[in-house]
């Protein structure tokens, strides 16, 4: 079965065409091209790049996008996985406890009740005759009471953050990945002349492979280009 690299390589030179002109149509860079056709993903800046040129070269070749995906993922599965070691969890053996005799201790209990009888006695003859005389009412509301203190409410409102409005013109076509909130919402290919706008509440992140081919508009505040051309670019707005 052929990899990836072999079906666009031989594609590519089934219609003439030169990794140069390849360059110029899809705006990726001859080093990525390269590393497509050798199937040398490592120098790639990460699988998200990798599929997005994958799929941007294959649709420029006229060939079926989703299937060079598949055949790609297919080629990692295949990648034999190393031996799961499963540990045993060996159960620790308790030390039993020393057994407790329960025969009593003939001479310790009658030691507490000569004890005892003793404190009850010497307790019974030494308290004093005469108890301290409960506080009358009179002195009981002479006692100030201490109002209770309610705390006043805060009248100045939580602030509330402003939601991130990113807007993309497009110059020249460039593949393109749209993160909002942590939650991919976009990945496409828009041509030259298109606009696209996002919005997130607290984080925008938009990664491009040709960032040379974006003008970038935040929060209505104009950018201009994410980046050179031809270079993949993955950029973060806040909230403000």
């Amino acid at each position: 079965m052929q990899t990836v690299g072999e079906v666009l390589r031989n594609e590519r030179e089934n219609k003439g065409l030169s990794i140069k002109e390849i360059e110029a149509a899809t705006s990726i860079r001859c080093l990525y091209i390269n590393a497509i056709e050798e199937d040398n993903y490592t120098i790639v800046p990460g699988e998200v790049y990798l599929k997005g040129f994958i799929r941007n070269y294959a649709n420029y070749l006229g060939l079926d996008a989703r299937q060079m995906i598949e055949l790609y993922r297919q080629s990692q599965t295949d990648v034999p996985a190393e031996n799961e070691k499963i540990a045993v969890d060996i159960p620790k053996k308790v030390p039993e406890k020393p057994a407790i005799s329960k025969q009593p201790n003939r001479l310790l209990i009658i030691s507490l009740l000569v004890v005892f009888i003793a404190g009850t006695a010497w307790w019974l003859f030494s308290s004093p005759k005469t108890a301290k005389e409960p506080q009358t009412d009179q002195q009981a509301q002479q006692v100030p009471a201490i109002p209770k203190q309610t705390p006043t409410p805060s009248s100045t409102p939580p602030a509330q953050t402003k939601p991130v409005v990113l807007t993309a013109k497009y110059t020249e076509r460039c593949w393109t990945s749209v993160t909002a909130d942590g939650k991919q919402i976009y990945e496409g290919t828009p041509e030259a002349g298109e606009t696209m706008t996002w919005e997130a509440q607290n984080t925008i992140t938009i990664t491009a492979g040709n960032a040379g081919g974006i003008d970038i508009v935040s929060n209505g505040q104009a950018l201009g280009k994410l980046g050179e051309k031809g270079d993949v670019v993955a950029k973060t707005f806040s909230a403000k």
